[in-house]
């Protein structure tokens, strides 16, 4: 990964985001404890969109100020099921979260001088919060309601449909939202993320490919989005309004949408030339898998509705996600289950002398599809070798490092080099190291195997949204945080780097691992 200043870095990290303590101003907010309906934050914007100054809502239970301000509005009062709906959730905490956050979304809970209001309530162990925004107008409510379209339940299973899948959805989330451009975006193992699929308008300059570095979007930032379905920004130049509390309340913005946005993301988003933005997290596995990035060049708000359809879109898309990755993976381990079986007794036999003559080379490097490969002892070093591997010397010293700094059973690099940096001298060989050690019995004799596998160099031109290392930290002239600010395409050619090693080549190896130790400690599992 190109090399980052560490303190923007860091101090995006500190960044208290879910303390910002203001919203942005295209709804309202309120806040309180849970088991108790009573208000403890208003947002200071709160009499323009309620009639009731914030100052006067506070100790106000919720249910009288909903009900006074839809009466106002020459409505009734609550609608039955709304009311029960709030005081049930307002009555105990949530369940654990494992993924989003569990939010009930109330269409036109309520009213005020701006008109009908729609309505989410959020939770955590000790907190509630209800935020209120126009509600989605009547002409509109079909279009929120439209069914997910059948193409986005197919699940893909070749490289070709599962780019049309990506293409799809940012194509459908395009017409649903009407921003202008959307992106599909996959977070990678080292951090960086990097658009998979997009929809733009003509005459945007597309991001297809392009990649962008970790600190874009700082890990504090990331659980904020495993947290929510979905954030909007509708105007980065608006002036976020305050949140008034009672004394010895801080409200904790976590799970909010209306959220204020970091001044640091503000000017990022002004260097990318985007006034309107709007993301959908994309979980698998309780993990922030990618998001859907959508901009738009001047102010653009899309309601409630409209955001959780959006949603229902990208939780189908991740369901495909989920499954085509899982077909992959099932097709190639079952593919080779019986090599793997079959590499595991020939070399427990070889080992133990039943079979001199059993011929692994092939084997053994089809089994991750790597270059090279060592049979080796944890003490002695090198038994035998196969394919293009470092010296015997070199493996000895790579041994030793091994025991010293990754005793566990299995580890992979695709960049030996900038772990171990003896590996520079034979990186075209050997950037790449999977290495799996066996502990066994013979004789009563512990004994300890390795099996490297070695992948050579593969020089990697990658497409940055701009040069990467040119994120700064401070100014000069003061001590405001501030992103990089060119998005031009950039180019990096990455050395000392082989192919990664896939979660199915390294699930192979875990199977390698367990049938090679039940073949060699067969005598002792006898006795």
């Amino acid at each position: 990964m190109t090399d980052l200043d560490p303190g923007f870095i860091e101090a995006c990290e500190r960044e208290a985001l879910n303390r910002i303590g203001a919203i942005q101003p295209y709804g309202a907010l309120l806040g309180g404890c849970i088991g108790d309906g009573g208000i403890r934050c208003a947002s200071a914007d709160l009499e323009a969109w309620l009639g009731v100054p914030p100052e006067h809502a506070l100790g106000l239970p919720l249910r009288q100020l909903l009900d006074r301000t839809r009466a106002a509005g020459a409505e009734a009062g609550l609608r039955p099921e709304a009311a029960a709906a709030l005081e049930q959730a307002l009555a105990s905490a949530p369940p654990p979260r494992t993924g989003h956050a569990e939010k009930l979304v109330l269409a036109d809970l309520t009213g005020g001088p701006r008109g009908p209001l729609d309505a989410m309530l959020s939770r955590t162990a000790e907190h509630w919060l209800l935020e209120l925004e126009p509600a989605l107008p009547s002409a509109q409510q079909q279009h929120a309601l439209r069914p997910v379209p059948h193409a986005l339940y197919r699940m893909p299973h070749t490289a070709q449909e599962w780019e049309a899948h990506c293409r799809l959805l940012a194509e459908q989330m395009q017409h649903l939202s009407g921003f202008g451009r959307v992106m599909v975006y996959r977070f990678l193992p080292d951090g960086c993320g990097e658009v998979i699929a997009e929809a733009a308008e003509p005459g945007l300059a597309p991001y297809l490919g392009l990649r962008y570095p970790a600190s874009d979007i700082p890990q504090i930032a990331r659980d904020l989005y495993l947290a929510n379905r979905h954030r909007q920004i509708p105007d980065v130049n608006a002036a976020p309004e305050p949140i008034v509390a009672a004394s010895g309340f801080t409200s904790d913005l976590t799970q909010s949408d209306l959220r204020a946005v970091s001044p640091v993301h503000i000017e990022y988003l002004h260097n990318m030339e985007v006034t309107a933005s709007l993301s959908f997290s994309v979980v698998l596995n309780e993990s922030l898998w990618g998001l859907i990035a959508c901009h738009h060049h001047e102010p653009r708000a899309l309601a409630l509705q409209l955001r959780e359809r959006c949603a229902d879109l990208v939780q189908v898309f991740a369901l495909g996600v989920s499954g085509y990755q899982t077909s992959r993976r099932l097709a190639a381990v079952s593919d080779s289950d019986r090599d793997i079986a079959r590499l595991a007794a020939g070399i427990a036999a070889f080992e133990t002398g039943a079979d001199r003559d059993f011929h692994v080379a092939h084997a053994l490097l089809k089994l991750v599809r790597a270059d090279g490969a060592v049979l080796a002892d944890a003490r002695g070093g090198e038994l035998a070798s196969y394919g293009s591997t470092p010296s015997p010397a070199q493996v000895q010293a790579l041994l030793t490092w091994l025991e010293g700094t990754h005793p566990e059973p299995i580890f992979a690099t695709n960049a030996l080099p900038i772990l171990y940096s003896p590996a520079a001298a034979y990186q075209r060989t050997a950037s790449g190291l999977l290495a799996v050690r066996v502990g066994a019995y013979r004789d009563g004799e512990r004994f300890e195997r390795y099996f490297l596998w070695f992948r050579p160099e593969q020089p990697q031109v990658v497409h940055w949204a701009g040069d990467p290392r040119k994120s700064k930290l401070f100014d000069s002239q003061s001590t405001t945080r501030s992103p990089r600010s060119s998005f031009a395409a950039w180019l990096e050619t990455k050395t000392g780097h082989a192919e990664p090693w896939s979660d199915t080549v390294l699930l192979s190896a875990k199977k390698f691992r367990g049938l090679l130790l039940r073949h060699l400690n067969t005598d002792l599992l006898r006795d």
